[in-house]
């Protein structure tokens, strides 16, 4: 069997002598495998295949991630949860006629999980605004103002950016910084500093790039049954390129969230979206299981001991999991295991930003401090 083409929302298999339409995964979407028609497009990066068993769609003129949303999801304030599966639309505002949107795995993400006001347009509009492109703006007057008023933002942007991760793997590290401009006499580097990168133009660095900075940290191992989960790294900040020769470039430190040091590494810059989620009460010790991903804390923030309200965790559920960013979980503790005694809930988290088996998470709530080992069912 040849692979299968998309052109213009169409998904076709091609036979000798034939077309034949794939099979609709559930809620309208397609379901992969398929290859993606070469398009033009600024999203330059996009996948040009689909795996087996992934629901998918295809941009069609007029689309936006607020319509997709609503149709493929019932809800068209989950449209982060779009675009986070898709890492190659680098603006949400802007989706075109031809590209492939990956679907998140719909029946396990958390009732209104991830809810968003639609982001705006150059002009600040909000309505769906139609080019050669489609647009992620919101339909007018779609929820109303009293659901509009109750979404509030999980956490600060610089607070997520500057956010510490659990990957699978240890990421490439091949780019990095030789040290400052100052050489020897400054060791920790901070904001405005002008640094030294390993590459320059000869490996496709260029004047006005954004890089974020990393450390690795340490090797995160499952709480109960130590088996590694991934090494965390922590971001340190961001920088600029402002000059690039062969095998050189130069740079100035934008943003320092930590100290900065010569042997840092660096990845594309990509700019955070703060999940929007509406505000209900948290759960209690009178609040049944949810019979969804029940995890556990496994790392906290800054190699903390403990955690509290307004404080970053990290939880092993990801992406592969059902897991989006505006997902809750509640954190319980069982006193005595050999009885067992009844959960004893301590706190709730909403993620912020997600892995594929790992989640980055703000305590929004906590009764008393939270810790590594502390149990993380999905609401």
């Amino acid at each position: 069997m040849r692979p299968k083409l998309i052109l213009g929302g169409l998904v076709a298999l091609m036979l000798a002598g034939g077309l034949a339409l794939a099979q609709d995964a559930p809620a309208g979407l397609k379901s992969g495998p398929a290859a993606v028609v070469p398009h033009w497009t600024k999203n330059a990066s996009f996948p040009t295949s689909i795996p087996e068993g992934v629901a998918f769609h295809i941009v069609e003129k007029g689309d936006t991630l607020w319509d997709l949303a609503r149709r493929y999801m019932g809800n068209a304030y989950l449209w982060p949860q779009i675009w986070d599966q898709n890492k190659h639309v680098k603006d949400a505002h802007w989706i075109y006629p031809g590209d492939p949107l990956v679907f998140p795995k719909l029946a396990l993400v958390a009732e209104k999980a991830g809810e968003a006001t639609p982001p705006a347009g150059p002009e600040g509009l909000t309505e769906p605004r139609e080019a050669a492109v489609g647009a992620a703006g919101a339909a007018a007057g779609e929820t109303g103002a009293s659901a509009a008023a109750a979404l509030v933002p999980v956490t600060e942007e610089l607070s997520l950016q500057c956010a510490q991760y659990v990957p699978r793997e240890r990421e490439d590290e091949s780019l990095y910084l030789l040290g400052s401009e100052l050489g020897g006499d400054k060791v920790a580097l901070a904001e405005r500093d002008i640094v030294y990168l390993s590459k320059g133009s000869n490996a496709g660095v260029k004047a006005g790039d954004l890089y974020s900075i990393h450390h690795f940290a340490y090797d995160v191992h499952h709480p109960v049954n130590g088996h590694k989960i991934g090494p965390k790294i922590v971001t340190l900040g961001w920088l600029k390129v402002i000059l690039v020769e062969d095998g050189v470039s130069t740079a100035v430190v934008e943003q320092a969230c930590y100290d900065v040091h010569a042997g840092d590494y660096l990845t594309p810059f990509q700019k955070v979206n703060v999940p929007m989620v509406v505000r209900r009460a948290p759960a209690d010790r009178l609040t049944p299981p949810s019979g969804k991903i029940n995890q556990f804390v496994v790392d906290l923030q800054n190699d903390a001991m403990i955690a509290g309200t307004g404080d970053l965790v990290t939880v092993n559920a990801g992406s592969e999991d059902g897991v989006a960013p505006g997902s809750v979980f509640s954190l319980y503790r069982i006193m005595y295991p050999s009885v067992p005694t009844p959960r004893n809930v301590v706190g709730e988290l909403t993620v912020v930003s997600v892995r594929e088996k790992t989640a980055t998470a703000k305590v929004t709530y906590a009764s008393t401090e939270i810790m590594v080992g502390d149990q993380a069912e999905l609401r």
